[in-house]
């Protein structure tokens, strides 16, 4: 548990780099947390570290807003997976707790001005397009408050395009 919580905190603190309106990246999003639209105006994608050995890492953040204003919001999770995977990091992820070797598995949160929510729930589908292009289906993912699990969001539908 302690684990838990000390890779949400550096998830959300990975969050809080600049996040600018004017990014110029080309891409088609329907995505609703609880119903209500996200559309992300920067989208990023980069090398992560690994969980585990034997696996490797990637981090995706779908953001918009500025960084401590009401009007911030962001998707950001990693997917690891093994070395051994001729189709990763293509795949389905499990957001929780799953056996390693087993099953791809993501960790991650969702922002929206000063709250945080951990990614707790279903999964995400990841598809690389080329170098730069990416599809990310998201699939009824549970984000809860982990200072109270009662508070819970759900964030579905997806978003291809590039990404810085």
């Amino acid at each position: 548990m302690k684990n838990f919580f000390l890779s949400f905190i550096v998830i959300t603190f990975f969050t809080a780099c600049d996040s600018s309106d004017d990014s110029s990246i080309v891409f088609d999003s329907d995505i609703r947390v609880d119903g209500v639209e996200f559309t992300p105006t920067n989208a990023i994608v980069s090398n992560a570290t690994a969980s585990m050995p034997g696996e490797e890492a990637m981090n995706f953040a779908l953001t918009k807003g500025t960084i401590g204003n009401s009007d911030y919001e962001a998707i950001n999770f990693t997917v690891n997976y093994p070395l051994t995977s001729s189709s990763a990091p293509n795949g389905v992820y499990d957001f929780g707790i799953g056996v390693i070797g087993e099953v791809l598995f993501a960790q991650g949160s969702y922002v929206k001005g000063s709250k945080a929510y951990s990614l707790a729930g279903y999964t995400v589908q990841v598809t690389v397009l080329s170098n730069t292009k990416y599809r990310l289906d998201f699939q009824n993912i549970q984000a809860v408050n982990p200072f109270a699990l009662e508070e819970m969001i759900v964030i579905s539908g997806y978003y291809e395009g590039e990404m810085e």
